[in-house]
Formats: C-alpha cells, sequence, structure tokens
C-alpha cells in the first residue's frame, strides 16, 4: 500500500500536476480548501502534509494525524506551522525558498506606483464619470528615499528595481548583507533612521513572535509626513490600528497592502462574523480593522496575491514536488525550523 500524501488549499488545476508527480510513490489525497477542523480527518493517514500558507498547521491539527512525518510549505514563509510541536514529534518541515523574488517584488513596486500615482481613484473617477484630475494628483518614485526592510531575496529584487527608478535606496535588517548592498547600491541603517528618511517604505521580513507589530504607533510617529507603506510580507508585521490612526492623522499618506492581520478573515461578511464571536477579542480587532481600512480611499487592499504569477506557481510547484520525493529518499532538502 502506498503512503498518503494529503494536499489542502490546492487549486483543482494544480491537483493533475501533483496526482501525476505522485502517483509512482504515493496516493494523493486533495481539498481545494484550508487546513480546518472540518476537513483534518482528510489527512488522518497521511504521512505527508502540503499546505499554502492560509493553513494552519496547528499542534490539534498535527494530533490528529499520528503517521505524519514530513510536511511540505508550499510558501517561502512557514509562520502557519507550529514547529516546535513538528520538531518535538520528529516531523520535517520544507519549503520552497526561492519562487517569488520577482514575484512578489514586482507587486510590491506596483503596489507603491498604484498608491503613489492614485491609480484606483482615477480608473474609478472615470467610471463614475466624474474626473477631477486636481483630486489624482499623484507623486513621482524617481528622486524619492526607498526604505526596505528586510534584504532577503525579495528585497534585493525590490532594491534593484527601484534603484531604475531612481529611487535612493536604505535598508534595515538584523542580519545584514553587505555584498548585497554593495553590488546593489542601498545603504544599511538602523530602523529609526530608515523611517525618519523613507518617502516609500516597503516590507519583505518573516513573521517571528519578536517582530509582531514592528510598526506600531511609536515607529509611525517616526516616520517621515506624507510616507506611503507597502506590505506584501506578513500582516501581523503592522499594527493595523496604529496603522488606520496614522493615515487619518496623515503622517501615512497611504498605503498598499496585500497582507493584513486576520486577511483569513477578508472574505466574511464582518458583521455576521463578529455575531458569532464570543469572545470579542484579536479576532474581531482584525475585522474591524479590515472593515476600517477599506473604508479609506488611500489603501489599497488585495488578498495575499503577490505570489500568484504563472512562473511563480510553476515554480512552487516543481519545488514542492522535489522537496516530496528528496524526502521520500531520505535526502531532504529545503527544510526549516
Amino acid at each position: 500500500m502506498k503512503p498518503k500524501a494529503a494536499f489542502f488549499d490546492v487549486h483543482p488545476l494544480d491537483q493533475a500536476v501533483y496526482q501525476e508527480a505522485m502517483a509512482g510513490d504515493f496516493e494523493a489525497i486533495f481539498c481545494d480548501a484550508p487546513l480546518s477542523a472540518e476537513n483534518v480527518s482528510l489527512a488522518a493517514d497521511a504521512v505527508v502534509l502540503s499546505v499554502h500558507v492560509t493553513s494552519p498547521v496547528t499542534a490539534e491539527f498535527m494530533a490528529l494525524m499520528p503517521h505524519l512525518r514530513h510536511i511540505a510549505c508550499r510558501t517561502t514563509g512557514f509562520d502557519n506551522v507550529d514547529a516546535a510541536y513538528a520538531k518535538a514529534h520528529d516531523i520535517s518541515v520544507s519549503n520552497v525558498p526561492a519562487y517569488g523574488q520577482e514575484t512578489v517584488a514586482e507587486y510590491a513596486i506596483l503596489l507603491m506606483l498604484a498608491v503613489s500615482r492614485k491609480l484606483m481613484p482615477a480608473a474609478h473617477s472615470v467610471q463614475a464619470r466624474e474626473i477631477v484630475p486636481e483630486k489624482l494628483t499623484g507623486h513621482e518614485l524617481s528622486g524619492k528615499t526607498l526604505g526596505i526592510i528586510g534584504t532577503g531575496r525579495i528585497g534585493q529584487h525590490v532594491a534593484a528595481i527601484g534603484a531604475g527608478f531612481g529611487m535612493k535606496l536604505l535598508a534595515y535588517d538584523p542580519m545584514p548583507q553587505p555584498e548585497a548592498a554593495k553590488r546593489l547600491g542601498f545603504t544599511y541603517t538602523d530602523l529609526p533612521e530608515l523611517l525618519a528618511e523613507a518617502d516609500y517604505l516597503t516590507l519583505h521580513a518573516p513573521a517571528r513572535p519578536d517582530n509582531r507589530h514592528l510598526l506600531g504607533s511609536d515607529e509611525f510617529a517616526q516616520m517621515k509626513p506624507g510616507v506611503i507603506i507597502v506590505n506584501t510580507a506578513r500582516g501581523s508585521l503592522v499594527d493595523t490600528v496604529a496603522l488606520i490612526d496614522a493615515l487619518h492623522s496623515g503622517k501615512v499618506a497611504g498605503a498598499g497592502l496585500d497582507v493584513l492581520e486576520g486577511e483569513e478573515l477578508l472574505d466574511l461578511p464582518s458583521e455576521i462574523h463578529l455575531l458569532g464571536t464570543a469572545k470579542l477579542g484579536d479576532e474581531a480587532r482584525q475585522v474591524l480593522g479590515i472593515e476600517v481600512l477599506h473604508t479609506l480611499p488611500n489603501v489599497l487592499i488585495t488578498a495575499h496575491n503577490a505570489y500568484n504569477s504563472a512562473e511563480a506557481l510553476s515554480r512552487i510547484r516543481t519545488a514542492t514536488i522535489d522537496n516530496i520525493m528528496a524526502w521520500h529518499k531520505e535526502k531532504a532538502q529545503n527544510l526549516v525550523g
């Protein structure tokens, strides 16, 4: 009998690719929804679990998979996995480390341009036949200072694109890469100086317990008035309430957000969800934050879409298959945690 590999949050178009690749070695099980209490039983006998970042792989869920030995994340980030539980129970975890530097970096610049040049209000004004050019005046990127938080593969690619626009490049990273800085022409500085100097601020850091709300009220207070914020990394890096306050005060001129705190709640009717929430804690706060951000004309929100290009998806499929098969052959690669 073949071992079982369970794939969650996988699009039906991708299932055929994984089915063909797994057929010789695994019985593949597919679910197009994220892992949840309602569907975790599908993976009860799985030795391999493959998930997108929207699937929470909690200790409780892993405990219901007694045969689980490997988790193949189809993303670079793996903060959706309880890594401590996995390690304690001899469950290895792999990721896809290099699928999206071009894709996500280009999307970050896209959001930057769209917010700076008021692209959505300009398009809506045409649809409404109420074109007032004075309300649609934007700003150039050329000559402005771009602050990059996180200088891994994606952050470095953002720097390269920003240089092409003629931007001055500053960066903050607790683990600097001086050779990359020299090659790409950016300068490392501390976070307070970066916040004070940046006209545009883009986040490309992983989510960790120690950097939750990396940008909070104190950090927004240090920023240059009129800064534009772009986040294609993780929603937890930005305190939503503090961001809303900064947007209302004008300290932040606009924001392009592909990730949000509580982004898994984006497609739920907020009022209905809150009525069914027994405890109005962090989750309720996140729902209300999303609702408020939706009402602001200087905020552009997309639903964790920065990774979503045909090229990146192909790289994700290939790397995920390679990771699973390498683990199966006892030559595990791209292990994390």
